[in-house]
């Protein structure tokens, strides 16, 4: 049992691990415990995408199979926006 665990804790650990591409990248991702702030900021962004994208999506009369360029679309209008 005590095997697994050093094991798990290894597979854990926050040191980054470089790709191929040269760029690092975590190995297990960290929650952040306590921070219900950043989930619903998280998700009130995920919404205000949502409704844009719906808005584009009708606007370009409901297309089939475009949900990706209008999610892509939506997000960058709203980037563009806040800057």
């Amino acid at each position: 049992m005590a095997k697994t665990t050093a094991s798990a804790e290894r597979a854990a650990s926050s040191k980054p691990k470089v790709a191929k591409n040269g760029v690092k990248q975590a190995r297990k991702a960290v929650a952040i415990e306590g921070a219900p702030a950043i989930e619903v900021a998280l998700e009130a962004h995920d919404d205000r995408i949502r409704e844009r994208a719906y808005g584009i999506w009708i606007a370009e009369g409901r297309p089939h199979g475009r949900d990706l360029a209008h999610w892509r679309r939506a997000s960058h209008e709203l980037l563009s926006e806040a800057r």
